[in-house]
């Protein structure tokens, strides 16, 4: 659960002039929306923006990609054949690297750490933050964040993952740069799908200004509870309208040159606790789950193409009583990729939160996370919690708890994203 501290060719003089006129009606929908609740989760940033209108922005040309095409099954043989020469090129470092995304704190390239993490350690990406101080000023600044954004990539041996959580309302990270933009709620409010299409567009220009290609968004997780404790940042209490309006948000980006990313799997609608401070629990029957929580995915990967999906840390009995779903293989393997059929890229949710933290240490969670089917973790932020990841990563196919052809499935998913994304040619 993101709280903390995530194509199609360029578009026609036609395309453009339908997106202008979207624009402007998201403009007015954004100026009539009502102020959001007093409560703010406590590690989202404690400033509440007050209104303001994002100016549009000129549509940027998107790499050139096939919009069917986000997943590996549907990737064509160059394509393949690409990725496989180059993993037939890497050590095993980069390729254990590739299956870190970090974060890093403060706003100091160097002293954070994260150029040693980008260039000596090949994590296959990062997270910018706005709670760990990434945009202080001078990062503030579009222009100056942009030259951070390309400086690190110049640095990767292999192009980056760089990647926020855009979802608008409470968790904006853009509110540095383009002020107040509407909360999921807020967009389904609406009765328009197409608004919650415009502000993925909107969302995905402006995050490759910034040299960002991967939004951990849109939440698809379906309320049931009240008060929900993801509050506004769910777009209803019925799966077809959520799949309806993360459908057209996910649209916005992936068609504008962002990864997107569905949230948090298999499900947070039912939750009444923070996995921040705790491992929630979900008690539904198998049949519950699959009827409302795990509708939106069947909904939607199939028909979308999601770019990445996130699981989570909450524990779901019907599926497996013992393992957080984002450390479970029959929530994983057995459910996203068998039963759902989901051959795209899986990013755990951060592993530092309590949820995970108070049973397993990061590395430790790692290899559980990649041992159940997951791709990319997400949660270092210190090269030395990274060398413990790549350490546990050795140990464990040392024993025989991962294989080398594991973790081979999981860097090609990560590459040929990267390459359906324009950022390997």
């Amino acid at each position: 659960m993101r709280f903390l501290v995530r194509h199609k060719p360029r578009l026609t003089s036609i395309q453009a002039l339908k997106s202008l006129l979207l624009c402007c009606m998201v403009l007015l929908f954004a100026a009539c929306s009502n102020t959001l609740p007093a409560q703010v989760p406590a590690s989202t940033p404690t400033q509440r923006p007050a209104h303001s209108t994002p100016t549009p922005v000129a549509v940027l040309p998107a790499p050139k990609t096939d919009s069917n095409s986000y997943i590996s099954e549907e990737a064509t043989r160059n394509e393949l054949e690409k990725v496989k020469r180059l993993m037939d090129g890497m050590t095993l470092d980069q390729k254990l690297g590739q299956l870190i995304i970090v974060e890093y704190l403060g706003n100091n390239y160097e002293a954070s750490g994260l150029q040693e993490m980008i260039a000596q350690q090949f994590v296959g990406g990062f997270m910018y933050q706005e709670s760990n101080s990434n945009f202080d000023p001078p990062y503030n600044v579009a222009s100056n964040l942009a030259a951070f954004s390309q400086q690190a990539q110049s640095d990767a041996h292999i192009p980056l993952l760089i990647a926020t959580d855009q979802e608008g309302g409470l968790v904006n990270r853009l509110y540095t740069f383009h002020g107040y933009l509407p909360s999921a709620a807020e967009m389904a409010a609406t009765g328009n799908p197409d608004v919650a299409l415009q502000q993925g567009a909107q969302a995905a220009q402006w995050m490759r200004q910034l040299g960002m290609n991967a939004d951990l968004a849109p939440v698809v997780d379906v309320q049931t509870v009240n008060p929900p404790v993801l509050e506004t940042r769910m777009f209803g209490s019925n799966p077809q309208t959520v799949a309806t309006y993360a459908g057209a948000f996910l649209n916005g980006l992936q068609e504008n040159g962002v990864a997107g990313t569905l949230k948090h799997f298999p499900g947070l609608g039912a939750i009444t606790s923070d996995p921040h401070a705790d491992l929630p629990v979900v008690n539904r029957s198998l049949s519950q789950l699959e009827s409302i929580d795990l509708e939106p995915y069947k909904l939607l990967i199939g028909k979308d193409n999601p770019a990445m999906i996130m699981s989570t840390d909450v524990l779901m009995p019907a599926i497996d009583p013992n393992l957080p779903a984002e450390l479970s293989p029959k929530a994983i393997t057995g459910i996203l990729r068998d039963q759902l059929g989901y051959t795209g890229v899986v990013i755990t949710d951060g592993l530092y939160m309590r949820g995970i933290s108070d049973t397993w240490t990061l590395a430790q969670a790692a290899v559980l996370a990649i041992e159940a089917g997951d791709d990319l973790i997400e949660g270092p932020y210190t090269p030395a919690l990274v060398a413990s990841v790549i350490a546990a990563f050795k140990q464990a196919l040392q024993d025989g708890q991962l294989t080398i052809d594991r973790i081979d499935q999981s860097v090609e998913r990560i590459l040929l994203l990267k390459m359906q994304y324009g950022l390997i040619h």
